[in-house]
């Protein structure tokens, strides 16, 4: 959906009508969770009210949005930052990703009113922030509205048409090893060639939300962002201990051999401080940095594996559209050889940031066969080729991480292209690795050329001698 439309339908949904009954005030210092939006009671949120509310004052808000909606689990990473700056959260349970973008216009349709109908809060001090999927409902909210202060993102992806006209700050993470690492890094870039505050901070983890000490980082940031922008009166106990908190940040990790990170650090502490501290000792840190001889010769290798990173994810591409148009399915070792798999894996097993490039790559064959490509295919009737992804994405996943589902719809590939041999191979990897859904395997028709044999009943016995219980389809 265009920015135009989601305005469009923003102002149609308007404010809370003035004379709708006064709301009971919320507990302060904890989640509350359940609310219902008055503009739609259909649509649900997690509220934090910082213990001082409302203290005869308005409040900056973060609205949160997961891919999943997962409410309480989004907010709690940000609950330390939010008391300690007097932050109100509203955390949707009605954001979705990877499917139709109804849902999210319905949440934000309910959740935007929400703020000014309910809440003492600050207008000019909204922000929002999304992992994955829900960084798009962020962008799209600031480029519809307008009215975001900023934009805290986490593994989203670069789609240009969400961030064209926008003004919010950004402050970007990703996994070192997410699938959408350099997608991050892309997004940062684009906001940055605009002239917008921008700032990007990776960390240790796979495609996930930010962890809470970095959450805690990006709330401090915009902070600093809404005091240069005169959003906020200028605090120069906050800036001092917000200051001394990065140069340290900044000199452990030259101590830790990290110079290129120094690096970054150094110049993101004189573009946020700046017209609020004294940045000359990160200017000068910044500029001995860049002349360090093994610093440059970092960049450069950085740049390198980006570069064979993005040519790695054309190559998937292609292998992906050879795999749908051709009439005869490849075996498994084909499709192995046509994606690079086992270059990469060995890019996986060296040091630093080519075996980074290469884990990463990793996680995006998985998120790609096992997801974006295997299950649209097997959905298609095109058992065998299906068959193929998802045994390339059984390997991947292979003594790195469980993969129930995939080993699961492995299982039915094979059932419906008749080798039940290998789907009940399958069907039992996908219960070792934590498949519990025994109402969903017994009614499942794409297991129906199972049914009736000895195997398939000794795998369903031991689900149910294991109390398996009714779980989310594959």
């Amino acid at each position: 959906m265009t920015g135009r439309l989601l305005l469009a339908t923003l102002l149609a949904a308007g404010a809370v009508a003035a004379d709708e009954p006064p709301t009971p005030r919320a507990p302060t210092g904890v989640l509350v969770e359940g609310l219902s939006c008055l503009a739609d009671p259909s649509q649900t949120y997690t509220l934090y009210l910082p213990s001082a509310y409302p203290g005869g004052r308005r409040w900056p808000a973060l609205l949160i949005f997961d891919p999943r909606g997962r409410s309480v689990h989004a907010a709690e990473r940000f609950l330390p930052a939010a008391e300690r700056w007097g932050w109100v959260l509203l955390s949707s349970n009605d954001t979705r990703s990877d499917g139709p973008w109804e849902p999210n216009l319905k949440a934000i349709q309910a959740l935007w009113p929400e703020l000014e109908a309910r809440y003492a809060v600050d207008p000019k001090r909204v922000s929002a922030a999304g992992f994955s999927g829900g960084g798009h409902v962020g962008y799209l909210l600031g480029k519809a509205t307008g009215g975001l202060a900023g934009v805290i993102a986490s593994g989203s992806r670069l789609l240009p048409e969400h961030l064209e006209g926008t003004s919010f700050a950004l402050f970007a993470a990703a996994g070192e090893r997410d699938f959408n690492y350099s997608e991050m890094r892309k997004v940062d870039a684009f906001v940055a060639d605009r002239g917008n505050p921008h700032r990007f901070e990776s960390f240790a983890g796979l495609h996930e939300w930010l962890p809470a000490g970095l959450a805690a980082e990006a709330v401090g940031w915009l902070e600093l962002i809404a005091m240069q922008r005169g959003l906020r009166p200028a605090d120069e106990a906050a800036v001092r201990s917000l200051l001394d908190h990065d140069l340290a940040a900044a000199r452990a990790l030259e101590a830790a051999g990290d110079g290129l990170a120094a690096l970054r650090r150094h110049e993101m502490i004189v573009a946020s401080y700046s017209g609020l501290a004294d940045t000359a000792e990160a200017a000068a840190a910044a500029a001995r940095l860049r002349d360090d001889r093994e610093l440059r010769r970092a960049l450069k290798e950085e740049k390198r594996w980006l570069a064979f990173e993005e040519a790695a994810r054309q190559r998937f591409a292609e292998a992906y559209a050879w795999l749908q148009q051709g009439e005869a399915a490849p075996t498994p070792a084909e499709l192995g050889i046509a994606l690079g798999l086992r270059s990469i894996e060995k890019h996986a097993e060296a040091p630093g940031v080519e075996g980074l490039t290469g884990q990463r790559l990793l996680t995006t064959l998985f998120a790609e066969t096992s997801f974006y490509v295997g299950p649209p295919l097997l959905a298609a009737g095109q058992y065998r080729q299906a068959a193929a992804v998802l045994t390339v994405a059984a390997g991947v996943a292979d003594g790195r991480w469980p993969a129930a589902p995939t080993w699961y719809n492995l299982a039915c590939a094979h059932a419906r292209a008749g080798d039940r041999r290998a789907a009940l191979a399958a069907l039992e990897r996908a219960v070792a690795d934590g498949y519990r859904d025994l109402e969903h395997l017994r009614a499942d028709p794409d297991l129906e050329p199972l049914r009736g044999l000895p195997e398939l009943a000794a795998i369903t016995a031991g689900l149910e001698a294991a109390g398996a219980r009714t779980a989310v389809n594959p």
